[in-house]
């Protein structure tokens, strides 16, 4: 029972040291517990004042020269670490140009990859169209797997183009018409004469067949 007990207050302690911890080190790199940089999502690190006179040293001064600035070449941000070798010094006028470029390359990277995952999700498939033609106004159109012509839009959507009439698809058939049949009556028997479509004459005998009438010379 006490061993239990010892044990339960051994772990308790563990565990209060653990949390109580503010940061941890991964080497020579200081970062905050559950912290984050809001613009990358990378550990918060805790900027080293150590590090610093060491990257210092290691250059021959004992502080900052005047009109420079302590750069990170990698920023910790984006993941670079605190240690002295991802130091150098830079112009005040450096440093600013240097971070705005990382700020708009970040800006833009984080562009790209909303869009690829919109583009991803949306109901734009390419791999059952064939690139077709540049419009006039620049747009890609592509020719769906039915024929329909299209191009993508600013959403990410399908907008379908109508096809222009050619003037060579203006013209008019010729309209077929079959030959009339005419009928007459025969007064010498009372039959119905009846004009094939060749111009030949008969009538239908009382069996139903068809039977020719000569040309009377």
């Amino acid at each position: 029972m006490k061993r239990t007990l010892l044990l339960l207050i051994i772990s308790l302690i563990t565990n209060f040291s653990i949390n109580s911890q503010e940061t941890y080190k991964v080497g020579n790199t200081e970062y905050y517990y559950g912290q984050y940089y809001s613009t990358t999502g990378k550990p918060l690190v805790k900027r080293s004042e150590a590090n610093k006179k060491k990257f210092l040293k290691s250059l021959g001064y004992d502080e900052i020269p005047y009109g420079y600035e302590i750069d990170h070449i990698k920023p910790l941000s984006e993941g670079g670490t605190d240690d002295p070798s991802n130091m150098q010094l830079l112009t005040i006028e450096q440093h600013k140009r240097k971070t705005a470029r990382e700020r708009a390359n970040r800006s833009n990277s984080t562009y790209r990859s909303t869009t690829q995952k919109y583009y991803s999700n949306s109901i734009y498939n390419s791999s059952n169209s064939t690139y077709s033609r540049i419009d006039n106004n620049g747009r890609t159109i592509y020719t769906g797997n039915r024929g329909g012509k299209y191009y993508i839009n600013s959403n990410g959507k399908k907008v379908y183009v109508k096809p222009k009439k050619s003037s060579s698809n203006n013209y008019y058939s010729t309209p077929t018409y079959s030959s009339p049949i005419y009928s007459i009556q025969s007064n010498s028997s009372s039959r119905s004469i009846q004009t094939g479509p060749r111009g030949g004459k008969y009538y239908v005998n009382s069996n139903g067949n068809k039977t020719y009438v000569k040309k009377k010379n």
